[in-house]
């Protein structure tokens, strides 16, 4: 016959059965997200690089203070009723606790320094200058070309409906003047790991302004990070980055009032799917094994759809969001002869669902 395991019989031992479930929930939870987005500009992979020493500081202090409170539970727990010996002071002990964390945060002093040098440091000459202006509850992006004419300056203001996107320039400095026209607002691009408040401007001051250096092309969700009222949540946009060429002949079409759609790299099968209604037109995709290819989605939704690639449980791709009216192509990585399913991560319903056929 089995036999239950015999329980805790020890009081010390039973009192600490909370704390530790509790040290172990706490850690649970934290692990949800405690990695942040894959950096995509310069001065995100900074922003990044401080977070991951911060998180193995915090681990390996978290670690051994926890460390020495379960052995101090487990070593010095009550045997019977004979006082314990009583310390009443320790120079060496006290030296080293008081020495541990001034180092410490010295270190992390010096690497936010670091890291906010990189973050405010501004070109002399950024390849595009844009000024923000937040409003309930979107945003205009006005383009400054910098010949002085604003007659040749380019505007693009969303409504909730239709988010608008900012086209950039992969690999150039760019430059944001952030500006409110009412609240506080915040300018975030999780990507971009960087936020910056976007506030009503007394006149006479200066506004806000973020600089970066965007490292991958593709497209970049944003939002307003700060509160703002009844439509808060639709206060969205995207940022479209692209190489040089291709942001010339984007803005050059914006000027002219129809944005292009952004081209192709060279190579490889082109495959279209539009998605409207939400859910996508075609329901088949059919590609070559073996070579890289290319999916176009054209979004007509004002909601963000994308297309993921999947092979039972496992990604294989996922694209970056198109949020609202757009266009984006992804360039996919070959893949091997099979059946696989394409889906929007955002809306993954069945109209939304479709298989794609490599041979």
């Amino acid at each position: 016959m089995s036999r239950l395991a015999a329980p805790l019989r020890h009081p010390a031992l039973r009192r600490a059965r909370l704390p530790v479930l509790l040290i172990a929930a706490i850690g649970l939870l934290a692990g949800c997200g405690m990695i942040p987005p894959e950096p995509d500009t310069t001065q995100a992979k900074e922003v990044f690089n401080l977070y991951i020493a911060v998180l193995v500081m915090g681990a390996i202090v978290f670690a051994g203070v926890e460390g020495f409170i379960l052995y101090s539970i487990a070593r010095y727990r009550r045997r019977d009723d004979r006082l314990p010996t009583q310390v009443h002071g320790n120079n060496t002990v006290e030296v080293i606790w008081t020495a541990i964390p001034t180092v410490i945060v010295m270190i992390l002093f010096v690497l936010s320094m670091i890291t906010l040098s990189s973050i405010d440091a501004r070109a002399a000459n950024p390849g595009v200058t844009v000024e923000v202006d937040a409003f309930q509850w979107q945003w205009t992006f006005h383009y400054l070309d910098g010949d002085g004419n604003p007659d040749n300056d380019v505007s693009i203001t969303g409504t909730p409906a239709n988010p608008p996107v900012m086209g950039l320039p992969v690999g150039e400095p760019v430059h944001l003047i952030l500006r409110s026209s009412d609240v506080i607002h915040a300018f975030f691009v999780p990507h971009f790991l960087v936020k910056r408040d976007v506030v009503p401007v007394p006149e006479g001051r200066a506004p806000n302004d973020l600089e970066f250096t965007i490292t991958a092309a593709g497209t970049y969700a944003g939002q307003c990070a700060e509160f703002c009222g009844d439509l808060h949540s639709r206060m969205t946009f995207s940022v479209q980055a692209m190489s040089r060429a291709d942001y010339d002949k984007w803005y050059a079409a914006v000027q002219s009032g129809k944005p292009p759609t952004p081209s192709v790299a060279p190579g490889g099968t082109t495959v279209k799917l539009t998605a409207a209604d939400i859910s996508f037109d075609v329901k088949q995709l059919t590609v070559p094994a073996g070579q890289p290819f290319h999916i176009q989605l054209t979004n007509k939704d004002s909601l963000p759809h994308n297309v993921g690639i999947y092979q039972g449980d496992k990604e294989l791709f996922r694209g970056d969001p198109v949020n609202g009216v757009g266009t984006i192509i992804y360039d996919v990585p070959a893949l091997p002869v099979g059946d696989y399913t394409f889906i929007c991560d955002y809306h993954p319903l069945p109209a939304m669902t479709g298989t794609l056929t490599v041979k």
